[in-house]
């Protein structure tokens, strides 16, 4: 049997790769969308089975089913970028809403049982308060990316109801720390992510709403092993389960960045800030998982562990970019990193023709 994973992007290649170290077979579907090809080429040396297409045309996705039979489903396939120029609406709906039904009728075409399905802790809105656990209701929604989810975790709890199949909507926080890929381009990177990267060129942080806003914070590797551990038999039906590593105000994490950076004798310019922000713990919230029975779904990382390692490689890879001529326009893809360990780099031109 082989699992299918949809979406091999930020967290798809990191659950990839941990999927093929543990000699499993993994079949691939990506479009390209925002993933380098020189990124999904090592994934595919590593033995990933990759079929290039779309998730929202059941043509392609019946396509990766054939090479099957496959068990397990990890739909990470999305347009996941909440920045109003990452794609417009017609390409997120179709992948984010299309998208799932797709695969579910391929499943149960194909005969695979579960689906873990990558949602988003930001169904609960913004301004929380208290003990967040699974049953908090859905919140209000500021982009079609984060809306569509509710659409696709309603939809896979129809799926379970009607069909008997395993749905699991694991609900992320903000993903940070290195993996196979690493993105720069701006529109596609998490915040703590995207503030080590303007360290390293140079560039002020600007954050939004005075920072003050507390969110779920997660390491990628964590991530990847919630991931894992929500396909244990364990669950059965439809379940939501939270996957948030630890909760911090923005304005706090672009301040651990800026310390980050001072150890290294750089300076950060954050603008924007509230300072109260920095100091207010009384707007923070605590999470509760359905996970939290599973020591292996404990996260273990943290910012304060992630943002150096992740600082210092975006400073190699500034380095590499002025080295190789790329300029500020130019976005840069990486593969193969991790904590301590070389990456390959690629560049691309994005500006406008």
């Amino acid at each position: 049997m082989a699992s299918l994973v949809t979406g091999i992007g930020y967290m798809g290649a990191a659950l990839v790769e941990a999927l093929l170290a543990r000699n499993e077979r993994v079949i691939g579907l990506d479009n390209g969308f925002s993933t380098d090809r020189a990124v999904l080429a090592c994934l595919v040396a590593a033995g990933l089975e990759l079929v290039d297409g779309d998730v929202a045309e059941p043509v392609d996705v019946a396509t990766a089913f054939a090479r099957g039979p496959i068990d397990t489903v990890y739909h990470f396939a999305a347009q996941a970028s909440a920045h109003p120029d990452a794609a417009d609406a017609a390409y997120t709906e179709r992948t984010n809403l299309q998208g799932p039904r797709v695969v579910l009728d391929a499943m149960l075409c194909h005969g695979a049982r579960t689906i873990v399905y990558a949602s988003s802790f930001k169904v609960y809105g913004e301004a929380l308060r208290g003990a967040i656990d699974e049953a908090r209701p859905y919140g209000v929604f500021r982009d079609m990316s984060h809306l569509s989810k509710v659409h696709a975790e309603k939809l896979l709890e129809m799926y379970a109801g009607l069909h008997g199949l395993r749905c699991l909507s694991l609900r992320f926080g903000i993903v940070h720390g290195l993996g196979p890929i690493f993105k720069t381009d701006p529109r596609f990177m998490t915040a703590p992510n995207k503030f080590c990267w303007q360290i390293a060129r140079g560039e002020p942080i600007s954050v939004f709403g005075g920072g003050r806003a507390p969110a779920g914070w997660l390491h990628l590797a964590d991530a990847v092993n919630a991931t894992l551990a929500a396909a244990h038999p364990g669950f059965g039906g439809y379940r939501s389960l939270n996957v948030v590593g630890e909760v911090a105000s923005v304005a706090q994490v672009a301040a651990l960045a800026r310390e980050v950076a001072a150890s290294r004798g750089l300076t950060a310019q954050i603008d924007g800030i509230d300072p109260a922000a920095l100091l207010d713990e009384s707007a923070r919230f605590t999470v509760r998982s359905g996970l939290d029975r599973i020591p292996e779904a404990r996260p273990r990382h943290t910012l304060r562990d992630s943002l150096p390692h992740v600082l210092d490689h975006c400073i190699a890879l500034a380095a590499r970019a002025t080295q190789t001529g790329a300029s500020h326009g130019d976005h840069l893809s990486v593969s193969g990193n991790r904590e301590g360990h070389p990456a390959r780099l690629t560049t691309h031109d994005s500006r406008p023709a």
